[in-house]
């Protein structure tokens, strides 16, 4: 995974938030509008103070039948509230989310709410990388068969390009990695 990344690059910057004394009610309705599974909740003066869950929500209310009108998010949030920077990076992050075990990080600058970064967009950046890294990979191997060998030098080990058959003396042969039978084959063919 990239470590540098700041979150400022993979932030969401649209945060569905909240007043502390709006009722759970209002907040799953906007929840579901914005198809969302969380609420920043932010205080009076604008400044984020807790989150609430739809877990949260399921935990206080519906487990305990409680009716949702009557409770207001300061009373069910997530306080202290764990947040990040948005010049944070995407390693520190992740390592800040595992052990405090939260799916979702407000991002504050300058004391107001700028962004949330949630556990799948740290895991689709880092997929994203992955793929990278793969293809990087993939083409440093071709290089690499490429240069360590001439045509007819032994490569060792792997499967025939031509006939699918594993063998333990690949040669390079028109570009291909073959075993030696093929490479008779096609030398034959030239002739």
């Amino acid at each position: 995974m990239e470590t540098d990344i700041p979150l400022r690059d993979i932030m969401v910057r649209e945060v569905v938030a909240g007043n502390e004394d709006m009722n759970v009610r209002e907040a799953a309705k906007m929840m579901r509008k914005y198809d969302v599974d969380s609420i920043v909740v932010l205080n009076n003066s604008g400044k984020p103070v807790g989150i609430v869950t739809q877990g949260d929500i399921i935990n206080e209310l519906v487990i305990k039948d409680t009716t949702p009108s009557t409770v207001k998010l300061k009373d069910v949030m997530t306080t202290p509230l764990i947040t990040g920077s948005p010049d944070d990076s995407l390693a520190d992050t992740a390592k800040k989310m595992a052990a405090a075990k939260i799916r979702k990080l407000p991002i504050i600058e300058d004391g107001k709410l700028v962004g949330i970064v949630a556990d799948v967009d740290i895991l689709a950046v880092s997929s994203q990388m992955n793929s990278i890294l793969t293809d990087l990979i993939e083409m440093n191997v071709e290089r690499e068969l490429t240069e360590q060998g001439s045509e007819g030098e032994g490569m060792g080990q792997g499967i025939c390009e031509k006939c699918g058959c594993f063998t333990n003396d690949l040669v390079m042969k028109d570009g291909l990695m073959v075993c030696e039978s093929c490479k008779e084959e096609m030398e034959l063919e030239e002739e």
